[in-house]
């Protein structure tokens, strides 16, 4: 999706409307293991966990597409850093350089060899040991587009020239063989006024 697209939904936000649901709670422990090194969040919208792991004294860098959607990070948390970036592009961050990596409904809108070599950035970025805890739709996700449109690949859909991406199981655990798998779960998100249906995965780097 351009970043236009993304610009547009979030210069109708506010700092104040900001919140968060508690799906980092489990990995409080993982995301506090290395206090040199940031946390990304990558995909972090108006910072929603941003904001979630900066009142837990975690280091946290605030990763974006979208310029609209990293004023409104700036506006209520000045202090974290920000990064404006895309994903199809490299990252801008050295070899080891993250403790871990959040993807929160970010990873979902890519061809298939682009989610792969997005994977591979991150791999990159973290450190050994590093984990990446992400939240992506489901295929079960009909609320949210699951189904709907042209598909272009298994589970790409192409709807009003955007795209968007819906997993299976078999998908995940493909994609993330060089990983150690420690949980992939598929439920309902708190967060929406629909009920939204999303995979929650937590994987660690060798």
């Amino acid at each position: 999706m351009s970043q236009q697209y993304w610009d547009d939904i979030f210069a109708g936000k506010t700092a104040e409307s900001l919140r968060y649901d508690l799906w980092l709670e489990p990995y409080l422990e993982q995301l506090r293991q290395d206090a040199e090194r940031p946390v990304l969040d990558l995909g972090c919208g108006a910072g929603n966990n941003a904001l979630y792991l900066y009142e837990r004294g975690i280091p946290v860098i605030a990763c974006d597409r979208s310029a609209e959607a990293l004023k409104r990070v700036r506006e209520r948390l000045p202090k974290v850093p920000v990064v404006q970036l895309d994903l199809l592009e490299p990252l801008p961050f050295g070899d080891a350089h993250a403790a871990a990596v959040v993807a929160d409904l970010s990873l979902h809108y890519f061809h298939w060899a682009d989610t792969v070599r997005i994977l591979q950035e991150i791999r990159r970025v973290l450190k050994p040991g590093g984990w990446l805890l992400c939240r992506v739709n489901s295929l079960r996700d009909t609320e949210y587009g699951a189904g709907q449109g042209l598909e272009l690949e298994p589970g790409l859909y192409e709807q009003d020239g955007r795209l968007k991406r819906f997993f299976e199981r078999e998908q995940l655990e493909a994609l993330f063989g060089r990983w150690h798998i420690s949980l992939l779960e598929e439920c309902p998100m708190p967060r929406y006024d629909r009920p939204k249906i999303a995979w929650t995965a937590a994987v660690q780097r060798d």
